[in-house]
């Protein structure tokens, strides 16, 4: 069988164009996203680009962006004409990804779709650098500095602005905020109180829109100094797990060098977990603040941290247990509700 000779292929597209009446054929029109591509946008408020070629102008351009991949349920469907770009101005809160689509008509009505781009994740308006560890942070300042970081955003809507707040772990009220920052550090000007849990959060504001960012696990100030009395704390979290922590914290104060137990016993008095003295700690303890990790560490000491198991590392049923301090004659009991755990 003969072949055919070089070029018969482009001969053929050539003369069905000419056959067309001179319009460009749909196979040569071509529609590419350009940006923003996945994983992730860079701004809040994304220009949104593609490029086309083989197109007879005037070109009409459909972008349509939204929260699902179908694209049924747009929050912007908007029309243009002969512009490949769109400028989106009401910034994109973080509640999940997005999704965009271009489709193109020429004047000979032929068209082209760039296909449905994404999933591209939004960023966090805010993400908090430091005192933000989910199992708990110690600081030893009184006064500490807050810090957080921001997407681009274009102007306007932007700058962003920023209130934020320190709240007592277990208030409902802040115990310090300040509002309008355009900064994204920030050094409190009243000092917090030692040995206190905090949780802080910070609202971002783009024009009539807000987004909330709180702290994923407390933080501590720590004292130093020798306590004027011994206190057993109350175990936190409690009840316990939660979702961020699997384990419980033991606190307590020695306000002079002791003899000192510590254990945790079921309610009929019976033995389940010994600390002190432990594999970590000998029978007689200085006097001191114990179960708090040391500055820039997590909150809890984790020799002093009870994950619901016994001295034999099997786990207990779930239910209430107490924990007893034992300082010389004084004993001091507190209650711990244990939601149990898969093995």
């Amino acid at each position: 069988m003969r072949r055919p000779p070089p070029g018969w292929a482009a001969l053929v597209l050539g003369l069905a164009g000419a056959a067309g009446g001179g319009a460009t054929p749909s196979r040569f029109a071509g529609l590419t996203a350009v940006a923003p591509l996945p994983p992730a946008l860079a701004s809040v408020t994304p220009d949104f680009e593609w490029s086309a070629t083989g197109f007879t102008p005037p070109v009409t351009y459909r972008l349509r962006v939204a929260r699902d991949s179908t694209l049924a349920a747009p929050f912007l469907d908007t029309t243009l004409t002969d512009q490949t770009s769109y400028a989106l101005r009401r910034p994109i809160k973080p509640y999940g990804p997005i999704f965009w689509r271009v489709d193109a008509t020429d004047a000979m009505a032929v068209t082209a779709s760039t296909g449905h781009v994404g999933p591209i994740a939004v960023p966090a308006w805010i993400t908090l650098t430091t005192l933000d560890n989910p199992q708990g942070t110690a600081t030893p300042d009184i006064q500490p500095t807050f810090t957080w970081r921001s997407p681009a955003v274009a102007a306007p809507p932007g700058p962003f602005r920023y209130d934020m707040f320190v709240i007592r772990l277990g208030q409902p009220f802040p115990t310090y905020g300040v509002g309008g920052l355009v900064d994204t550090t920030f050094t409190i000007t009243e000092p917090l109180e030692r040995n206190v849990q905090y949780r802080w959060k910070v609202v971002a504001h783009l024009g009539p829109d807000s987004s909330v960012t709180d702290s994923r696990g407390p933080f501590l100030v720590l004292d130093p100094s020798v306590p004027g009395a011994t206190i057993l704390y109350q175990n936190f979290p409690n009840p316990f797990p939660t979702g961020a922590q699997g384990a419980t914290c033991l606190w307590f104060d020695l306000a002079t060098t002791s003899r000192t137990e510590l254990a945790v016993f079921d309610l009929r008095g019976n033995p389940v977990r010994h600390f002190v003295p432990g594999p970590a700690f000998p029978g007689v303890l200085d006097a001191g603040r114990y179960g708090r990790g040391g500055p820039g560490g997590p909150t809890c000491d984790p020799r002093l941290s009870w994950d619901g198991r016994d001295d034999g590392g099997d786990l207990v049923p779930a239910g209430v247990y107490l924990y007893k301090l034992k300082v010389g004659d004084v004993i001091l009991f507190k209650r711990i509700v244990f939601r149990g755990r898969i093995p």
